[in-house]
């Protein structure tokens, strides 16, 4: 796979894995969570505690990618996303 190929298949993944609506209610959550540790620690614990969600998200992003085989087999929650491509 040709690094052009690999970064469309991430790209087309990354747009299709959720609907829309789940977008939609994990921002509003994050900015719920985002206002909440804000105003009970301020800023600087917010963006530290936006700093290791991001890390476990990339930790988690890599664990499914693992277990999926590069998003080529089903597995747990993941459902394989057929790849325009294929």
């Amino acid at each position: 796979m040709t690094l052009k190929e690999f970064y469309r298949k991430e790209k087309y993944i990354a747009l299709h894995a959720q609907s829309w609506r789940f977008r939609m209610v994990k921002y509003c959550v994050l900015l719920a969570v985002a206002v909440f540790t804000y105003v009970w620690k301020g800023l600087a614990a917010t963006g530290l505690l936006f700093l290791l969600l991001f890390l476990a998200g990339i930790g988690l992003h890599f664990f499914f990618r693992w277990k999926t085989e590069a998003w080529t087999k089903s597995w747990g929650l993941y459902k394989r996303i057929p790849f325009e491509g294929e």
